[in-house]
């Protein structure tokens, strides 16, 4: 699928944003390393867990006139803070004044969080992700800011470079295998392969699993005329596309229809990319996914 991916590499090089230089920065420490476009300010300060509860927290930053990256590093001493409630109030922080478009699984090696888009109140978009491991919050925000060119491509690549380092999990095997039931395919099964195995096939399921929901995430948005939405889902899919093995036929319909839709959302064409879209919606066996 070269022209899938040529086009998302369009949406990733437009703009002066191509011309920063990112580079990975490595916190042993934090047990994490991320990309950033230009060398990060770092801060000591709290951070709310709790509607009364704040913890210490280190905060990793790069502001541009079109965007904000930012990892923020709270510390989860207290073991009564329970997983799930931490991450709901984060989100609820995050979303307040604005709407979460987009509120999936997310997972990086064997660490389980949440993956976001939220919609803000000022027209900005956030791209977000969650984990709580090894007794930490971490929460890696990418706000595209209405102002200058779009920062959606730029966004994505923040997010998604983030890696946890150390080779641990938040999740016994039972549980991981548990998550893995929930995302099914064809071949789902035989992919699954041992959960207590971070090998190849592990890598190949995880890759199709974030593809079904990826390509989700571009349907809706497109459903509902959400370019920025669309882009960044879109960018997202190209990005997992490249990462493992296509099983699509490059001059099939799905990839044609995949190319036209590109084209369309780098043109800012909502209503072509909807027509190309609706190529995709025949009896079954017609066409088929990646």
């Amino acid at each position: 699928m070269r022209s899938f991916i040529l086009i998302f590499a369009a949406f990733a090089v437009s703009g002066p944003a191509a011309a920063q230089t990112w580079q990975e920065y490595s916190y042993p420490d934090y047990a994490f390393r991320v990309s950033f476009p230009a060398d990060p300010q770092v801060e000591a300060t709290t951070f709310r867990v709790a509607d009364d509860r704040s913890v210490e927290a280190h905060v990793y930053s790069v502001r541009r006139d079109n965007a904000e990256f930012k990892v923020t590093v709270a510390e989860l001493a207290d073991p009564g803070l329970e997983e799930n409630a931490v991450i709901d109030h984060a989100v609820k922080a995050l979303s307040a004044g604005g709407e979460v478009k987009v509120d999936i699984p997310h997972r990086i090696n064997r660490v389980f969080g949440r993956q976001l888009s939220i919609m803000q109140g000022d027209g900005s978009r956030a791209a977000v992700a969650l984990f709580d491991y090894n007794g930490r919050l971490y929460q890696i925000v990418a706000t595209s800011l209405p102002t200058g060119d779009d920062a959606t491509a730029d966004a994505i690549r923040f997010v998604q470079s983030l890696t946890f380092t150390g080779g641990g999990s938040n999740r016994t095997a039972q549980e991981i295998e548990a998550g893995r039931a929930g995302c099914v395919g064809t071949g789902g099964a035989a992919a699954a392969g041992n959960p207590g195995a971070a090998g190849a096939g592990d890598g190949r399921f995880e890759i199709r699993c974030r593809r079904q929901q990826t390509l989700a995430l571009l349907v809706s948005s497109l459903n509902s005329g959400d370019l920025s939405g669309a882009r960044q889902a879109y960018a997202t899919l190209s990005q997992l596309q490249n990462g493992g093995p296509a099983r699509a036929n490059p001059s099939g319909p799905f990839a044609q229809a995949m190319n036209q839709i590109g084209e369309a959302l780098q043109s800012g064409d909502v209503v072509a990319a909807q027509q190309a879209l609706s190529s995709l919606r025949r009896p079954r066996g017609e066409n088929r996914q990646p």
